[in-house]
Order: C-alpha cells, then sequence, then structure tokens
C-alpha cells in the first residue's frame, strides 16, 4: 500500500499558506487586497479558498468594474453566491440586478459563464428569459416582417424580440439600455457555443411555468443560504426573541472540537472577525482563548449570526462598512448578554466570558443581550397609548431634544440607543449594560414626569397659537403664572404665553446680584418645587429626592440662557424657556 501521510501533509500545508495570505489580504484596503491576490503564485487557488462572503464583500468595495479580474478567477460556487445574495428581492428574483450580474460575468469569463447557464444554470436562465424575451418560430410559408419590428434571428427560425417596457426617466431608459445590450450578448454567446441547445432553450423558457420554477429555484436559494446563517426571514427573526439569563441552561450547550492547530478544514468565513475593534467583554472573551480550532469555530459562529441578524433586519449589505456595523451590533449585544450572566463575579468576568463563549451558543448570548433593550421598547409603546402627553395631542418634540432622541430610539422596532455625538443619525446600537440601564433611567424619569404634569391637570389641547411646546417652557411658564397671580389657565384658551409687561416684575424677583454675576436663589427653587407639589399632590420631599438634580440642571440652563440679558433686552421670540407674547 503507497503511503499517503506525505501528499496530506503537503496538502495542509498549502491550505494553511492559503489561509495566512487570506488573514493578511483581508486586512488590506481592497486596491491593495486585489493586487496582493494577483501577485500571488497562484492566484486562482486564492481566490477559490476564500470563503464566498469575503470574497463578495472584497469585490464590492474594490467596485465590480474594477474586480473583473477576481470575478473571473473566482470559482462557480463563488458565482451562485453573488447571485443567491443579489439577485432576489425578498422572494422575487430581481431581474435589474441579475443582469448586472450576468454582464459582469460575461465581461469576466463569458465562455464559462455560458457553459455554466447550460449546465448548473439551466433552469434559472429560462426563467430570465422568459420574463425578458418574446420567441416566434417562423413557419415555412412566413415572412419575417408577419412578426413586427424588434424581432432578430440567428438562423431564421427562431426569432426573438427583448420585452419592451415603458420608462419614464432617464435612468431607467439607461437602465433598458443596458438589459438591451446584456441579453443580445448574451444570446449571441449561448448561439454561439451550442446552437441545437439554444434552440431548446428558447423553446423551453416561452412554455415554462414560471411561478412553480420561482417557487423551486427560491428554496433552493434559501437552502445554500441557509448554510451561512442566511435564515428566511420568519425564522431569523427568532433572534430577536429575548431570553432570559435563568432560562439560558435549559438551551442546549455548544459542541467544541479542540485541536492542535494543525487540523484543516472548511475555512469559515474571516472578514466579520476582522471588524471586532470595540473593548468590550465578549472581544476580551476570544483573547482569553489560546485554542486555534476554537478560534476558528468561533469566527464561523460569529458569521453566522450576523448572516442571521442582516436577514432579521432585512437589510441590504454589501460593502465592509456596512458589515462593520452589523458586527458591531453582534458584538455589542453579546457581550452585553455576558454581562448579564457575570454580574455576581465581577471580579473574574473575563475567565467567565471565555468559559461562556465556548459553551453557548453566540445566538443565545445575543438574545440574553437585546432583552433589556426589547423590554425598553415594549413599555416605550405601551406607556405612549396611555400617558397624559399622548391625550393631549402633541408630538415628541415636547420633551425637548434630548429626551426626544431617547424616545425616538426606543419606539422603532429595533432599538436603539441615542448619541448625539455621532453625525446624521444620532442613533446607534447598544453597546453595554450600562448604556441599557442608563436609557432605562430617562426613559422612567420622562414617563415620571409625564404622570406629574397629568395629575396637575395641564390641558394643552387647545393651544393652537403657542409656539414650540416642551415640557420646560410649558412647566416654567405656568409657574411664572402661579407667581405673578394671573387668572388660570382658561381650557378654551389658544396660548399661555405671559405679555413681556406683565413678565418683568417676575423676571426681576428671579435673580440675584452678587459681585457682577446674577444667578437664581435656592429659595427661588424651592417655590418651583413646592408648586409643582400643590399642583400634583405629591410630597416636594419626593420630588426633591426624583426630579431635585433634573430640576436644578434646568434651572443652571436658565441662568445660561438669560443671565447675562437685563430686563429691558428681554426679546419674546428669542426666548426658550419662558412663553412670552409682546
Amino acid at each position: 500500500m503507497t503511503n499517503t501521510q506525505p501528499l496530506v501533509s503537503k496538502h495542509n500545508q498549502r491550505l494553511q499558506q492559503l489561509a495566512q495570505a487570506r488573514k493578511r489580504i483581508l486586512s488590506l484596503p481592497a486596491d491593495k487586497a486585489m493586487d496582493a491576490i494577483l501577485d500571488h503564485p497562484q492566484p486562482a487557488a486564492l481566490v477559490h479558498s476564500f470563503p464566498e462572503q469575503d470574497l463578495f464583500f472584497l469585490i464590492h468595495d474594490a467596485g465590480p468594474e474594477e474586480a473583473l479580474p477576481l470575478i473571473s478567477l473566482a470559482s462557480n460556487r463563488q458565482w451562485e453566491y453573488f447571485l443567491d445574495i443579489q439577485g432576489w428581492d425578498r422572494d422575487q428574483v430581481d431581474y435589474p440586478k441579475v443582469t448586472a450580474w450576468l454582464e459582469l460575468l460575461l465581461q469576466a469569463d463569458a465562455r464559462r459563464l455560458v457553459d455554466w447557464c447550460f449546465g448548473d444554470k439551466l433552469e434559472f436562465l429560462e426563467l430570465f428569459l422568459f420574463r425578458n424575451i418574446e420567441v416566434r418560430v417562423r413557419e415555412t410559408e412566413e415572412s419575417p416582417s408577419d412578426f413586427g419590428e424588434g424581432f432578430f434571428s440567428d438562423d431564421d427560425t427562431y426569432y426573438v424580440r427583448l420585452v419592451d417596457y415603458p420608462t419614464t426617466t432617464p435612468e431607467e431608459e439607461s437602465a433598458k439600455a443596458g438589459r438591451n445590450a446584456t441579453l443580445h450578448h448574451l444570446l449571441k454567446r449561448l448561439s454561439t457555443f451550442d446552437h441545437v441547445r439554444y434552440q431548446g432553450l428558447l423553446a423551453e423558457a416561452v412554455h415554462m411555468i414560471p411561478a412553480e420554477a420561482e417557487e423551486e429555484l427560491f428554496r433552493l436559494r434559501n437552502v445554500r443560504l441557509a448554510e451561512k446563517g442566511f435564515l428566511p426571514f420568519h425564522e431569523a427573526v427568532g433572534v430577536y426573541q429575548p431570553l432570559a439569563p435563568e432560562d439560558l441552561d435549559g438551551k442546549p450547550l455548544k459542541i467544541v472540537r479542540r485541536g492542535t492547530g494543525k487540523e484543516i478544514g472548511i475555512s469559515p468565513p474571516q472578514l466579520a472577525a476582522t471588524f471586532l475593534e470595540e473593548d468590550n467583554l465578549f472581544v476580551r472573551a476570544l483573547k482569553g482563548i489560546s485554542d486555534p480550532l476554537i478560534i476558528e469555530q468561533l469566527q464561523g459562529e460569529l458569521a453566522g449570526l450576523c448572516n442571521q441578524v442582516i436577514s432579521a433586519d432585512q437589510d441590504t449589505i454589501v460593502n465592509r462598512g456596512q458589515l462593520q456595523g452589523i458586527v458591531a451590533k453582534t458584538s455589542g449585544y453579546v457581550s452585553i448578554g455576558i454581562e448579564c450572566l457575570t454580574q455576581a463575579d465581577p471580579d473574574n468576568r473575563e475567565a467567565r466570558a471565555s468559559h461562556l463563549v465556548q459553551r453557548h451558543l453566540l445566538a443565545d448570548l445575543f438574545r440574553v443581550g437585546i432583552a433589556g433593550a426589547l423590554q425598553l421598547h415594549w413599555d416605550a409603546l405601551k406607556w405612549r397609548k396611555t400617558s397624559w402627553f399622548q391625550t393631549q395631542r402633541l408630538p415628541l418634540t415636547f420633551w425637548g431634544e434630548a429626551w426626544l432622541g431617547l424616545l425616538g430610539g426606543l419606539l422603532v422596532d429595533r432599538p436603539k440607543h441615542y448619541d448625539p455625538s455621532i453625525p446624521g443619525t444620532n442613533y446607534r446600537d447598544f453597546r453595554t449594560l450600562g448604556e441599557i440601564r442608563a436609557t432605562h433611567d430617562g426613559f422612567n424619569r420622562i414617563t415620571n414626569l409625564d404622570q406629574i404634569m397629568g395629575d396637575m391637570q395641564i390641558s394643552l389641547q387647545g393651544l393652537t397659537n403657542t409656539r414650540f411646546l416642551t415640557y420646560k417652557n410649558v412647566l416654567l411658564t405656568l409657574w411664572a403664572r402661579s407667581r405673578l397671580d394671573l387668572a388660570p389657565l382658561d381650557p378654551k384658551a389658544s396660548t399661555i404665553a405671559i405679555p413681556i409687561a406683565e413678565f418683568i416684575s417676575f423676571y426681576k424677583a428671579l435673580w440675584r446680584d452678587e459681585g457682577g454675576r446674577r444667578f437664581i436663589e435656592d429659595a427661588q427653587k424651592n417655590t418651583f418645587l413646592q408648586w409643582i407639589a400643590e399642583a400634583s399632590g405629591r410630597e416636594a420631599e419626593h420630588l426633591s429626592r426624583t426630579f431635585g438634580m433634573f430640576f436644578e440642571a434646568m434651572f443652571n440652563e436658565i441662568e445660561m440662557e438669560l443671565g447675562p440679558v437685563k430686563s429691558g433686552n428681554l426679546e419674546p421670540r428669542y426666548v426658550r424657556l419662558f412663553l412670552l407674547k409682546p
């Protein structure tokens, strides 16, 4: 018997070299990564060794047109993944995107594409042609002119016309012209490759039952993607089913393979793991694991979890920047889950965390982590239905910028953490248990103040002529009206604004001058607290404990905004914290 051990060893060594090359290449910018692949001694073998997802992101980062050399080197399996990911819009074929990919594949390797279409992708090609062409077979006594305009033929027997559709914009017209050019190119290639099979393809394409074909193609596509974590939406959304820490012990434990690092198997996607940049408990847990085989398994599991989150969110992720956001979200909630499970042993968290990620599925840790954020979301939805502010038909802007941001993040289907330092959206996913707790405290403060304002029997429904309302200027204005002994608010009144001439006396009494600095004395603040206590039927001491720091910050805001302004220089339209009228 021939000893095959040297051949196996040489093969494993080669796979290890390819794995090292991939890891180095994935750390490079897209253009340099592509150059490194093409400069490799065996570029085709290197490209084939890439997990489909990693190669897909690399191609899109470089730009599909610029990445044609990589596409030409990719395997049929990798081509199929490209179409699976971008060729469908939910359960329907996305024909414009399929056309775009067919054009890229024609440019990359037209002969291999035609062979692939006639072989592995025949039914998909038939469905694509059914939606895009008309076919007529010329009988002996017929003239091509009988078919109408637009038909063309390679053999004077089978005549083809591209399906026309209306366009309303230059972009749509350009897209249709691109589709026509791609179809002409593809049909010409198919005919030249094997004309008899081409004729059979046309005959079958126009007589197929599209609904049945599309359903079966969609099923097969889902099977392929499910192996990578891209589950159908109704299954993927299970990742958002909250899991209590005490219920985790009832879940199946993870089976972990251990080894020496010399074992070679199917390489999992590695790109997701390269974006683990946060200094959170999950990342520190991974750093505490030394077994390379376990690390590789966790990389594959993380990639699968990210793909499940993408499916559940129904996002379109086509570049590494978008993937980085998904990794940050997934990593953050897994880390929060670990935080929840290690609260009882804070001094040994890293070691416990390393044990937990090897013991439990990352998806289960994710569910433990996101439970708190989802509970906040449900609490916010429930509160809003019965809140005082909702009965007054007030917009969310009533709660001011910070609380508007907090509530806006909780009321969306996938709750977000409000972070005003983030340009643009000001929102991101929760990263720590502390952020969830801080948001919970802020939400409780909103609901408590909402209940207080309801108990104060404040009615704002008729204030159609009052400018921008917030809880701050409503409370402060009503307090000022009370201090000025103005008539109680009439439910039919159109404004609660105070005439500037009457407000000036309150304004002068509000301040104390000392050493050239104006400030509001504690005595004034106490009158505000007593006024709210009496109006809401609460104890002043309880209000002080609950809202003392908050009310103090509100008076600090008054000092910052109005401290330098003398009474004679007050201009109602520039005062935010009191509602005034000329």
